[in-house]
């Protein structure tokens, strides 16, 4: 089904390479990637360290990273998954059904038709990031927030990658089974997947040692610039008086100082949520990612119902570009002109087949089941400052590992 274009070893001395190239290029301190080739024990590699606090020590299996947005694809999507299973939701339910929060102007109209299967392709109309965090606290504030958005189009004509789409879909899985969803995760997902040094705020949990968690950025200054930034070109839109209030909300801000470790390097997680969202807020190790990918690639459906886990990694957005499938981006390989020209974040090697995802900090999941491989990476490419180099070395470190393993079909 797959060959071998390298021996083991010769994966590993062209992963740590990849590794060391990124270290000096100064795009983060170390990392650690995990290389699952069919039904073969995983090929590990590690290099460079955590970071330079005093805490800090060589990357190596048990440390716990900040996996961002790599929360979506972990917790909300199976969960969403898991209560269509149940018969608590469909895809095609509109998403006010548990939401009528978001019967509110502007857009009532579009609002009312939003689907949760808009939700988790990205297709919604709702947009990207709003820094919500500088006024709001909790998850009703949220919804009024989100319900007050206006819309970047009518649902289903564009995709636009949501941080907003996640927490609505992470506050519905909550109404739908009256349960925080952090709790749901790890009721239903970590404990039957052994997946024991995974979850939300990990200060608080057992598993938690500050000496094992990777540090992220300093403060939250990227973050920062972003709200400044938008509040800045809102005010030359028009939204003088708003603008203004938010302005002097965001110099008054108190914002974490020192090196983040441990708590949720997004700032509406953080701030705004208490540190559990659908968008964000999950920590993990590398063997916890080789657990999870198993409820994916679980061919006797234990977890999710083979059919439907076939639909979800497929493209759903036809020739609208990026390519998303259900949660997952997909390959745009085989796609329009503008898809292929577009590009992933998964690299140029991927088959039409591929599906993945990535987070902010520097994480990231792909799968290829024409190549019959899974290659999960975390870095903390955030520390001590956010590096804007990471998705031009993913590629690279993608490519250069994929052309190890060949497809036979």
């Amino acid at each position: 089904m797959f060959t071998m274009g390298a021996t083991p070893e010769t994966v590993r001395q062209k992963m740590k390479a990849s590794f060391q190239a990124g270290i000096a290029q100064e795009i983060f301190p170390g990392g650690i990637s995990s290389l699952t080739i069919g039904e073969g024990a995983p090929i590990v590699v590690a290099c460079g360290v955590t970071g330079s606090e005093a805490a800090d020590g060589p990357v190596a299996e048990d440390v716990i990273y900040d996996v961002a947005s790599l929360t979506k694809v972990m917790v909300t999507l199976p969960l969403i998954l898991l209560s269509i299973q149940e018969g608590r939701l469909s895809l095609n339910d509109p998403a006010v059904r548990y939401v009528p929060e978001l019967r509110c102007a502007p857009d009532e109209g579009w609002k009312e038709k939003i689907t949760i299967y808009h939700l988790l392709t990205h297709t919604s109309g709702l947009p990207a990031w709003r820094p919500f965090f500088l006024s709001a606290n909790g998850r009703e504030a949220y919804l009024r927030k989100i319900s007050a958005e206006q819309l970047t189009g009518p649902p289903g004509k564009q995709v636009v990658y949501s941080d907003l789409g996640f927490m609505l879909l992470g506050f519905i899985v909550e109404r739908v089974w009256e349960q925080p969803i952090d709790e749901l995760a790890k009721q239903l997902i970590f404990a039957p997947l052994g997946m024991n040094r995974t979850g939300y705020r990990p200060l608080a949990q057992p598993f938690g040692s500050t000496a094992r968690i990777a540090p992220t950025e300093r403060a939250n200054e990227f973050e920062r610039q972003m709200a400044e930034q938008f509040l800045q070109e809102r005010r030359q839109a028009g939204g003088e008086r708003d603008t203004a209030e938010a302005l002097a909300a965001l110099a008054a801000f108190p914002w974490r100082q020192g090196i983040i470790r441990g708590t949720v390097h997004d700032c509406n997680a953080w701030y705004g949520l208490d540190g559990v969202s659908g968008h964000a807020g999950l920590f993990s190790t590398i063997t916890d990612m080789q657990r999870y990918m198993t409820f994916w690639s679980d061919a006797g459906g234990r977890f999710l119902d083979p059919v439907m886990r076939m639909f979800a990694v497929r493209c759903q957005t036809g020739a609208l570009s990026p390519c998303r499938a259900i949660g997952w981006e997909a390959s745009p390989t085989g796609g329009t002109s503008e898809q292929i020209l577009a590009g992933s974040s998964g690299g140029d090697l991927l088959s039409p087949l591929a599906f993945g995802h990535t987070g902010f900090t520097g994480t990231s999941i792909w799968v290829d089941p024409l190549r019959h491989t899974t290659l999960i990476t975390l870095t903390n490419r955030v520390y001590p400052t956010v590096s804007q180099e990471m998705g031009r070395w993913r590629k690279a470190h993608h490519n250069q590992i994929l052309a190890l393993v060949w497809p036979t079909r």
